[in-house]
């Protein structure tokens, strides 16, 4: 579907008059400059492409009768062979000249190897000569030789040309006769003889005339031997061609009834062919060539009147023609032309005329396609191939519609009213594919008589853009009815056009600017702006503008297939683009990406089939790719899909949008998730335009309480824009949703609407969980009409189970209902009568609960047990104790004041049994058992509610309060039960100071003593409370130091651990592991033992219980010297001391000891002490956090653990330290308080 679109013309003169050759550096950016050697047949001259038409061209070599030459890369030189045999070498920065070899019978044609590792020659013998690139022989023989007996054809009679197909020929043609015929004087024809190597350089093929075939061609191996000969055809003519890529070897053909190229195989067994659209008799081909990537096979051809070059493309098995270049004899006629062999120039064109002008096209592939329109144009020759792929996918060659025209189309744009066809003659022709005619046919002026336009775009509705390159300027041309309107010139050469907007942006290849350009009130061209720079040349280039980027966007594609937006790199491998609504889709090489433009971000990518590209996009969000082979494929992308149904929603069109997602296989979700409160605003209009009912039920069957467009559907839809009404959530949804529909579908008063509303409104109900409104909708319908009742419920039996359904109508206490739905399902009558008997017998309220219990409903139930009555309390109790309906039961029973008594001590009962005592206290207070309440409260140690409680049952209040004493302090309240005996002890007493001294509560206990020996002649403070806060100084210290060294200890083992592991690592060693430690790492671990091969790493995984897996995870942190995890377990360890040592609470503790050692006055030395021992440790700790917790261990090297550069010790570390607690393997946050005396030095 692509066509060959002329990228540019660019138009010099060499001033080397009938060139024969064209020979190309293929380091042609070395120095800056381009070098390029033609030849002619007896002179070699150098040209710089760059230079100025004023500049003559500098002669290397004189030589006469050059038959063959070629620029040697690796040797910076020529090598020429002349017609008397001599093969030069020359130099070209020096002139010098050197003798490669000598053939005495003179040479015919020379041909280099594509890798320039073999020559070939022909002599003048018909011999075939093959040396190598220094000139040793490799093979000669003559052209004649005959092939050995075995490598002869051998027919088996398969494929009989009786048995075969003829098509359109009838099945007269299979009488025919195809037999070879000799021709009679072998002489007449053509004596020329041409090489053409293969790709490789692995072989070339010869086309010479043979004595006894006439025309035919041998096939020899890069040695010079003979492999194969071609079979025997008539016609055949002198030039030939060997397809880069290997497969066929091209050669016109003349046969009685047509003229062709045929193509061969490498055996020389004719394949195929293509018809050519002229006749070889009167116009011959004189020369073939292929493009270097294969693509392209361009023939020369010559008539009395113009010479001519075809390019020829082939895609799905049809050879395509797609440019035509025309050159008339009177004018300037064709002497050479010469496919780019260089790197990226591979669909490069080199034309030189006789006059000396040389043209150099650079064409590339392009899709056309009419803009707002799926109508793809493809050229092929005199037919334009028009395919509408919103019609009909119609796969190449096939097409929509033919468009024939006296002459070979050269190239094609359009705009939104019309196509405009531009064929070889010179002429315009405009074609409105809606009416199939043509509005008007427009001829060139007469200067563009020998020039080729490039870049041809649509320019509004009436102009066309145009430019030609000549020396080192373009002309930019703005043609209308044929004549040019405005002519600009600018320095460089246009590589790439585009349009959008009113305006033009080009790009030149000398700096890589893209300009902008705009027309001019009187209809001129005018340069606005330097819109941007790229360091590279782009082969596509397309302006899209949009509401959010009214400027528009650039996307640019380069020829290293590297994709650019305004700029900024996208994507690299890239094989087409197309901008389909605000999204930039591109292909690389399996796989399709979806970019939105608002934020150049990749918001979808999908696999496709590998070598696919984009053609164009059609109706119904459908893309269209063409794949390696030609044909095509369509697909529907979920990110266009989605897209094309928001637009349809934005304009309320509910039913195409449904079409689409049901067409799509879409969530139906999306249908209200798009925009919830247009949804809601606008929910008549969904309901008016669904005329369907069965569309309304699956909406309302696929409802779910999720946001579609923020979760599977996230693609299209930006977090920040979604918003909701004030109402409504996200976990009600269908409820909502639902509850709307219904609302709006009930209100209808139309029959017909009521009608069609009638399944929907039984669906809103079932999704809602509403199935008894359900039933009584269907039952009011019954009253009125019994079959439509009868369908209606066997409707809502496709929905709902009939077992479930059965329960909803007992559920609603209606025995007529309740009997319609048993019919209807056909229930046993054994099975539902006697029950419902049993039922209409008992009581309303009584009947309510039975039905209740028998559906589980236990709540519903204890309520209608409740309006029973008190008969029915034992029952009741029963009832709530079985289902553990407490709480239900204090709301329902709480006007009867004794029953709800006794639920309350059923419910104290109840959590008393379930350990939670301090509930159970309340409620059977609640219930009136004070002692049990107080034996409750005593069990929760909450002694403000045990006195309340013994107040209220009258127990002695001092001997309950001491009972409380000795627990209290069991629990560290050691504070409690000093103030429970300061309450009820006598004042005098000393049991309030032994508790706050037995809780090393010494500051409290200071205030204590004073308040006892307010005279100081007991010394309370002396005899009792310093010895007590001196013995636990003392205490404290012990405890802090020996912290304070098992902290040393721990963090010395560490290092000498570390330095081992460092010592080892230098030298190579690998660090084994026990095998049953290698279980506890990730199974990412790259941790190896030289003891166990892969394989039984592998195999030896297994799963342990959850006991046994602690017991392994001890056995890991156990700091026993010697094992394994050594490391780890310290680490561990060592977080323990410091979170230990440093705490806050510790802080507090060593400040209020050393408070309470200042107010003795005696004892300052004492605290001084304790506060330097805790500072020190202090400082110690902060100072080695660093040293023990490093970078790697808290995860600093994670950039080293992934990608091609992995970093396999560390690696190594990441998989131990992994088996750390993560809260561990970062240094405590130690922070410290003001727990410093100031006073104390």
């Amino acid at each position: 579907m692509r066509n060959l679109k002329l990228q540019y013309c660019k138009e010099q003169t060499t001033g080397v008059k009938n060139a024969k050759q064209l020979l190309l550096q293929p380091d042609h950016e070395r120095s800056g400059q381009e070098i390029t050697f033609i030849v002619t047949d007896s002179t070699i001259y150098a040209t710089d492409n760059e230079a100025g038409d004023g500049e003559a061209p500098k002669l290397v070599a004189e030589l006469p009768d050059i038959v063959g030459a070629e620029y040697l890369q690796l040797e910076n030189a020529i090598c020429v062979a002349t017609g008397a045999g001599e093969v030069l070498i020359l130099k070209p920065d020096t002139l010098a000249q050197s003798e490669g070899t000598y053939c005495d019978v003179g040479i015919e044609c020379m041909a280099w190897s594509p890798n320039q590792e073999v020559v070939a020659f022909i002599t003048k013998t018909k011999n075939v000569v093959v040396m190598t690139c220094t000139y040793d022989v490799l093979g000669e023989q003559p052209l004649d030789a005959a092939l050995a007996d075995d490598q002869q054809f051998v027919n088996v009679g398969w494929g009989k040309k009786e048995t075969q197909f003829h098509g359109t020929a009838g099945k007269q043609a299979a009488k025919q006769s195809a037999e070879f015929q000799p021709p009679e004087d072998v002489q007449q024809l053509p004596q020329d003889v041409q090489i053409a190597w293969r790709g490789d350089g692995a072989y070339f093929a010869v086309s010479y005339v043979a004595t006894q075939v006439g025309r035919t061609f041998s096939v020899y191996d890069c040695e010079g031997k003979l492999q194969y000969t071609a079979e025997k055809w008539n016609g055949l003519q002198t030039p030939i061609a060997w397809r880069p890529s290997g497969n066929w070897i091209a050669q016109p053909q003349i046969l009685p009834s047509k003229s062709t190229v045929a193509l061969f195989e490498k055996n020389g067994l004719r394949h195929r062919e293509f018809v050519l659209p002229f006749d070889l008799h009167e116009e011959s081909i004189v020369r073939l060539r292929w493009s270097n990537d294969s693509d392209i096979l361009a023939l020369h051809t010559v008539t009395e009147e113009a010479q001519t070059i075809y390019l020829y493309t082939i895609g799905n098995y049809h050879w395509y023609l797609k440019q035509v270049l025309v050159y008339k004899e009177q004018l300037d006629p064709l002497a050479f032309f010469h496919w780019d062999t260089r790197l990226g120039n591979e669909h490069m064109l080199h034309v030189l005329l006789e006059s000396g002008k040389r043209y150099t096209h650079r064409f590339h592939y392009a899709i056309d396609c009419q803009p707002g329109t799926a109508i793809v144009c493809v050229i092929d020759g005199k037919r334009l191939l028009l395919t509408n792929f919103s019609a009909a996918v119609v796969p190449p060659p096939m097409c929509w519609r033919v468009v024939e025209m006296s002459s070979y189309i050269n190239a094609v744009c359009s705009c939104d009213s019309h196509i405009c066809i531009y064929t070889s003659d010179r002429v315009l022709h405009f074609y409105v594919p809606e009416m199939n005619q043509f509005l008007c046919h427009e001829q060139l002026q007469p200067e563009f008589e020998q020039i080729q336009l490039a870049n041809l775009s649509c320019f509004f509705d009436s102009y066309l853009l145009a430019t030609h390159s000549v020396g080192s300027q373009t002309r930019i041309l703005l043609l209308n009815n044929g004549k040019t309107t405005s002519s600009q010139r600018i320095a460089g050469t246009i590589n790439a056009l585009a349009v959008s907007n009113g305006n033009f942006y080009i790009q030149t290849l000398n700096n890589g600017h893209i300009y902008e350009f705009a027309l001019t009130a009187d209809k001129q061209t005018k340069l606005m702006r330097s819109y941007l720079q790229l360091g590279q040349a782009v082969d596509q280039m397309i302006i899209h503008s949009s509401p959010f980027a009214p400027a528009g966007k650039l996307i640019t594609l380069r020829s290293q297939q590297l994709l650019h937006i305004d700029g900024q790199r996208i994507d690299e491998d890239v094989t087409s683009i197309c901008v389909v609504d605000d999204y930039l889709v591109y292909t690389q090489l399996n796989s399709l990406h979806f970019v939105r433009l608002l934020d150049k971000s990749t918001v979808s990518t999908r696999s496709i089939e590998r070598g696919a590209k984009l053609v164009t996009s059609a109706s119904d969000a459908r893309l269209v790719l063409q794949l390696p082979r030609g044909n095509l494929e369509v697909i529907c992308p979920r990110v266009l899909a989605l897209g094309l149904i928001g637009r349809q929603l934005d304009r309320y069109q509910y039913e195409e949008a449904m079409r689409i997602v049901r067409k799509q296989r879409i969530n139906l979700n999306i249908i209200c998730d798009h925009n919830v409160e247009q949804f809601r605003a606008n929910v008549d209009k969904f309901l008016r335009q669904i005329v369907d009912a069965q569309w309304i039920c699956l909406f309302l069957s696929e409802l779910q309480n999720e946001d579609y467009a923020l979760g599977m559907y996230a693609s299209n839809y930006d977090a920040s824009q979604q918003h909701y009404p004030p109402d409504y959530n996200v976990k009600q949804k269908v409820q909502k949703i639902c509850a709307l529909l219904i609302a709006h579908m009930t209100q209808a008063t139309d029959p017909a609407l009521m009608a069609r509303y009638r399944l929907p409104i039984i669906t809103a109900y079932v999704k809602a969980g509403s199935l008894p409104h359900a039933l009584q909708y269907i039952w009011r319908h019954k009253q009125t009409d019994a079959q439509l009742g009868e369908q209606l419920l066997k409707y809502l039996l496709y929905l709902v189970d009939v077992n479930e359904l059965y329960n909803a109508a007992l559920g609603t206490y209606h025995f007529g209902l309740v009997l319609f739905v048993a019919e209807q399902s056909q229930k046993d009558p054994k099975e539902f009568l006697p029950y419902l008997n049993e039922l209409k017998a008992l009581p309303l309220n009584y009947r309510k609960f039975k039905i209740d219990e028998h559906l589980k409903r236990f709540e519903r139930a204890l309520n209608h047990l409740a309006e029973c009555g008190e008969e029915h309390y034992d029952l009741a109790l029963d009832f709530i104790q079985k289902h553990n309906l407490y709480g239900q039961a204090l709301v329902a029973y709480q006007a009867q004041h004794d029953f709800h008594r006794r639920i309350c001590v059923a419910y104290a009962d109840h959590l008393r049994a379930n350990a939670q005592l301090e509930a159970a206290s309340l409620m059977y207070e609640r219930g009136g058992q004070l002692q049990q309440a107080l034996l409750s409260a005593r069990h929760t140690l909450d002694w403000q509610r045990v006195l309340r409680l013994a107040q209220c049952a009258g127990e002695p209040l001092a001997q309950v309060a001491n009972s409380l004493v000795a627990p209290l302090q069991q629990h560290d309240r050691h504070l409690e039960a000093y103030e429970l005996l300061k309450r009820f002890e006598e004042p005098t007493s000393e049991a309030p100071l032994e508790v706050l001294l037995h809780g090393h509560l010494y500051g409290r206990a200071i205030y204590e003593a004073g308040l006892l020996d307010l005279d100081g002649t007991a010394d309370l403070l002396g005899k009792r409370v310093r010895p007590a806060l001196i013995a636990y100084v003392g205490q404290l210290e012990a405890s802090l130091r020996a912290d304070r060294d098992l902290f040393v200890e721990y963090k010395q083992r560490l290092l000498d651990i570390r330095k081992r592991q460092a010592t080892a690592a230098d030298a190579g060693e690998e660090h084994e592991l026990d095998i049953d430690e290698v279980d506890l790492l990730s199974d990412t671990s790259s941790i190896s033992s030289s003891r166990h091969s892969g394989s039984s790493r592998g195999t030896g995984k297994t799963f342990r219980s959850s006991k046994n897996r602690r017991k392994h995870e001890r056995k890991l942190l156990s700091l026993k010297p010697g094992n394994p995890f050594e490391d780890i377990a310290l680490i561990d360890a060592l977080h323990n001391q410091v979170t230990k040592l440093g705490q806050q609470q510790q802080q507090q503790l060593v400040r209020d000891t050393c408070k309470a050692l200042l107010q003795l006055h005696t004892e300052d030395v004492q605290a001084a002490a304790l506060q330097r021992q805790y500072e020190g440790i202090l400082t110690e700790l902060l100072a080695s956090l660093d040293e023990i917790w490093l970078p790697e261990l808290m995860g600093g090297t994670t950039q080293h653990l992934t990608g091609p550069n992995v970093d396999y010790l560390a690696l190594q570390k990441e998989q131990r330290y992994a088996l750390i607690s993560p809260l561990k393997r970062f240094k405590p946050q130690l922070i410290i308080i003001d727990w410093k005396h100031g006073i104390l030095h």
